[in-house]
């Protein structure tokens, strides 16, 4: 209890810290601009040619001289850009003070000549009482200019510049922003004014600048995207002149030194972008109507409850194991707002602040959550240790129960004193559930269970291990023969036939026996001994008693390990296909290959097929293995066809796993297609027993493949359910005649009568012959009196690596005793 509330007191605390944190306004403030900045550059619009910057750059310095320069110049400048019919113009260049009778009326008369001239007027503290005055034109040029923008722009709490106030001024937002000025100008005054928004709170800078009606700069791009002109090369007259027609032209200075630069959103390296260039990017951003505006207070709040909303039904009708994807789905979910909103509406919507609230609720709602499954673990706790202990089925005591008991038991045995561990498993449940249904087998389990407690007259523990495995722990035994006597009984009381819903059915017992200290030196390998001793009662085939021995385990070790070592064979590239050739017995022409398994063990050297092809099968790794066997040979046999410009076709053997495979068929067809090898050059070889394992759907099996256009054969054919009745409704190309039948011929009538009738048989049939292990001139020379069409056997080559089949078939085409030999080798 105590810990529970020291969690609940952490959790409040760090929530508390995250509020007090997390609401600071720099701290929101920040991250809100870092993820505007990062909008910004990823949504700069595309700029027109409506906007130019004549910039007082240093080439123009260099050329007239120290700034600042006589007002004549701008004159010049504006009568030259007047004679390029410039639309407006606007000076990034404060003039507050008299300069010169001659000069000031020369810039007064050139702006009125153009008419379209706009001045700036700026914010600056009177170094005398630190109070804030108006920096206004000269009465002169200002009577004569055909309006007056400021040009303060707001910084940020981090110094960059994203935002301009469209009016302001001392103690009235009266002046509008030098853009908004050339934006009224470039459209002849005949837009929609804006006024400022006196319901809005008012920004202030000092004391007494009023700023109103915020505008987001949409920049353009970082400085120098917008057209520049030389102040020279303009006032030179050596322009085209339609760069200046029909346009804004802003006047301002560009060079290191002169003027304002600040650093903006999309500044990079560090470099700030010149006050002029900012006013230009206002000046475009209005004019092409790219208006960028932050969400109000009011919709803010509004969004940033929606998306707070929207966690608590995530968080309620999550799942328990999706529950902690709940807080990053509303991240995303207000990220993704936020970015909807800034490139489809272009409204800014500053996401910190909900952020910072979907982390809170999340917090409260996961000390809520936290809160209700502390009783619910301490309500399953109770349940848990009788699940942890006991079988809910037979409420016997389980396989953890059972090793406690037999670890105290072990533990407390005395010098003299033996114990006996039965391990039973029972046979014949399946049956029950398929007569009788789930429920009825079990019922039959309770049963069982019931017996083996009566046969031990419930004075011994007995558990249920699991599925249809139950022990009995035997303490305080003094020989073995009171133990044998114990299973005896109870493989004769499990064996009496048992009667459930007016069916009578039979337990089929196998009873496994350890005796500690005499099998086992501890628990674990008590139970495990009595658990190998089991299943080789059951392996026997003969269900009853058998008592543990230590060749037991070394049986079962030395097939685990021989099933890790094969686990691995096929990653490792232990494996390697072998072919064998198969040759027409009149000409010893070489018209096909079988592929043979081969395993070559780093340190058990080469394994027998016959030793792990069993294995394989037992453990499911045959299909792997299988369809590895597969490939490899429908590719080699493919290469080397196109290679040798023959067609020799590839035989491969089937397992029955294989065979009830679903995908068999769409496996072999991908196959052929990726090997480009055509479907009659590949025979699947397949023994009896798989033929008649499942009688119905290996036909159909056999029909798919054959649809396809692949050879089936028989292999082994007289080992096993040879038979005209169901040999001639399976779709078969080819009988394979067992080579002990042929290795028989030379010494056995009775083989050669057989061999003869097989291939008699297959004739009547339609069927083609295939005899292997033939070793002998003896036994080929009979086999081909019988028209026996095709041989396989070490008369003519033992199964080969590919790079010595690939010679052989380099060499000649036909194999004959003479050229056999080296095949040999």
């Amino acid at each position: 209890m105590i810990k529970r509330r020291l969690h609940q007191i952490l959790l409040l605390g760090s929530i508390l810290l995250i509020v007090a944190l997390g609401f600071s306004s720099s701290a929101t403030q920040r991250i809100n601009l870092i993820i505007y900045d990062s909008l910004i550059n990823l949504n700069t619009p595309t700029l027109a040619s409506d906007v130019v910057i004549v910039a007082i750059d240093e080439r123009s310095i260099a050329s007239l001289g120290r700034w600042p320069w006589t007002r004549s110049h701008h004159a010049q400048l504006i009568d030259r850009l007047t004679e390029y019919k410039a639309k407006v113009i606007g000076f990034d260049v404060l003039f507050t003070e008299e300069e010169s009778v001659l000069s000031d009326t020369e810039f007064a008369d050139a702006l009125a000549r153009h008419g379209r001239v706009i001045l700036p007027v700026a914010p600056e503290k009177n170094d005398q009482n630190a109070s804030l005055i108006e920096l206004l034109p000269l009465p002169q040029l200002a009577m004569h200019s055909s309006a007056i923008g400021h040009v303060d722009t707001e910084l940020d709490i981090d110094g960059i510049s994203r935002k301009v106030y469209l009016f302001a001024g001392l103690g009235d937002a009266r002046w509008p922003a030098l853009g908004y000025a050339l934006y009224k100008e470039f459209n002849d005054n005949q837009i929609q004014e804006r006024q400022p928004e006196q319901t809005q709170t008012l920004a202030t800078q000092g004391t007494g600048w009023i700023r109103s009606t915020p505008f987001l700069i949409p920049y353009f791009g970082e400085a120098g995207t917008f057209p520049r002109l030389s102040y020279i090369d303009v006032l030179d007259g050596e322009i085209d002149a339609e760069s200046i027609t029909d346009k804004v032209v802003l006047i301002g200075a560009t060079a290191t030194g002169v003027g304002d630069a600040l650093s903006t959103p999309v500044s990079s390296n560090h470099q700030r972008m010149p006050g002029v260039e900012i006013n230009a990017n206002i000046t475009a951003a209005l004019i092409q109507d790219e208006n960028l505006t932050q969400v109000s207070s009011l919709a803010q709040a509004i969004l940033t409850l929606v998306l707070l909303s929207t966690l608590i039904p995530i968080a309620r009708y999550l799942p328990r194991r999706y529950y902690p994807l709940c807080l990053p789905f509303a991240i995303l979910l207000n990220i993704g707002l936020c970015i909807t909103l800034f490139e489809e509406l272009r409204l800014w919507f500053p996401p910190t602040e909900a952020l910072l609230l979907q982390f809170l609720g999340f917090a409260l709602l996961s000390w809520r959550r936290y809160n209700a499954s502390q009783s619910q673990i301490q309500r399953l706790n109770k349940e848990v240790y009788q699940r942890l202990n006991f079988d809910p089925l037979t409420h016997l005591p389980n396989r953890v129960m059972l090793k406690e008991q037999l670890k105290q038991a072990t533990e407390n045995a005395s010098q003299n004193q033996r114990i006996g561990l039965m391990i039973i498993q029972i046979s014949g449940i399946k049956e029950v559930n398929n007569l009788l249904g789930i429920s009825a087998g079990d019922k039959a389990l309770t049963m069982a269970a019931n017996q083996i407690q009566t046969a031990v007259d419930f004075q011994f523990p007995v558990a249920r291990l699991e599925g249809l495995e139950f022990a009995v722990l035997l303490e305080d035994q003094t020989d073995d023969e009171t133990i044998n006597h114990i299973g005896r009984r109870l493989l004769q009381l499990l064996q009496l036939p048992c009667e459930l819903d007016g069916e009578h059915f039979f337990f089929q017992p196998s009873i496994g026996v350890a005796i500690f200290p005499e099998d086992a030196s501890d628990d674990e390998s008590f139970l495990s001994n009595a658990h190998t001793a089991m299943h080789q009662a059951k392996s026997s085939h003969k269900r009853g008693l058998c008592f543990f021995a230590p060749q037991f385990k070394e049986q079962i070790i030395d097939e685990s390990s021989l099933i890790n070592d094969l686990h691995q064979a096929l990653a490792q590239h232990q494996l390697e296909v072998y072919y064998q050739p198969q040759v027409m017995s009149n000409t010893g022409q070489v018209i096909g290959l079988e592929a043979l398994l081969r395993w070559h063990h780093p340190k058990r050297g080469m394994v027998s097929p016959a030793e792990f092809i069993p294995v394989a099968e037992k453990t499911g790794l045959i299909e792997s293995i299988g369809e590895w066997v597969l490939d490899t040979a429908c590719f080699q046999i493919a290469q080397w066809n196109r290679d040798h410009n023959q067609n020799i076709r590839i035989a491969v053997n089937l397992s029955s796993l294989q065979v009830a495979n679903p995908d068999l068929v769409a496996t072999i067809e991908s196959t052929l297609e990726r090997a480009r090898l055509a479907p009659e050059l590949l025979e699947l070889e397949l023994t009896e027993s798989i033929l008649i394992e499942d009688f119905e759907a290996t036909i159909k099996i056999l029909q798919q493949l054959k649809d396809l256009g692949v050879k089936i054969a028989v292999d082994d054919f007289g080992t096993g359910y040879s038979s005209l009745s169901y040999l001639k409704q399976f779709p078969i190309d080819r009988i394979k005649i067992d080579q002990s039948f042929v290795r028989d011929i030379d010494q056995s009538s009775k083989s050669a009568e057989i061999t003869q009738a097989i291939i008699a048989m297959a004739h009547s049939l339609n069927m083609q012959v295939i005899a292997e292990g033939v070793e002998t001139d003896h036994q080929r020379g009979f086999l081909m009196s019988q028209t026996c069409e095709e041989l396989q056997g070490f008369f003519f080559s033992k199964p080969l690596p590919s790079a010595k089949i690939e010679q052989l078939i380099q060499k000649s085409q036909f194999i004959t005793p003479n050229n056999s030999s080296q095949s040999h080798d």
